[in-house]
């Protein structure tokens, strides 16, 4: 058990630390802070800083919309993703997002939030975007990911 831990610090002072809670944050405010880092890490093209909010495990996010009239989710791996957004200019990317709802249960929280994604400034799309966030240690990590997709009614769906 003592080896568990010890590994389990090491590996805390290596990959831990970007999504340490701050003292006398709420775990509201702890899990909104992993999201927003998602989005200021997108739009600095900072693939590093993106990597580490997800769970090693993570391999895939949905997205979920229609295909040929069809309702339908697809699947995209996630180092694609954190692929792109280093091979993106600083900027480029700008997800900006709504309210949140935040319901949190011990160490397992989700967040639903309508967004609005600007690639180089012009509106690309809009829907909702779906996290499953969990506590690991005393960081949270992203453990899933899921979003919608649509290109038309954006400004409403933001108001």
């Amino acid at each position: 058990m003592r080896r568990i831990a010890i590994v389990a610090l090491v590996a805390g002072m290596f990959f831990g630390g970007f999504a340490t809670p701050a003292a006398g944050q709420s775990a509201e405010d702890e899990v909104q802070a992993i999201v927003n880092a998602l989005f200021d890490a997108m739009r600095d093209a900072d693939s590093a800083a993106v990597r580490e909010l997800f769970h090693p495990e993570m391999g895939k996010m949905a997205s979920s919309g229609t295909r040929d009239g069809v309702a339908d989710v697809g699947y995209g791996a996630i180092e694609g993703f954190v692929e792109a957004v280093g091979d993106a200019e600083p900027g480029a990317f700008d997800e900006r997002i709504g309210p949140a709802e935040i319901r949190i249960d011990d160490n397992l929280a989700t967040v639903f939030t309508p967004y609005a994604f600007h690639y180089n400034g012009n509106l690309s799309h809009c829907g909702v975007n779906v996290f499953l966030i969990a506590r690991v240690g005393e960081d949270w990590r992203i453990v899933g990911l899921a979003d919608t997709r649509r290109r038309q009614g954006c400004e409403e769906w933001l108001k």
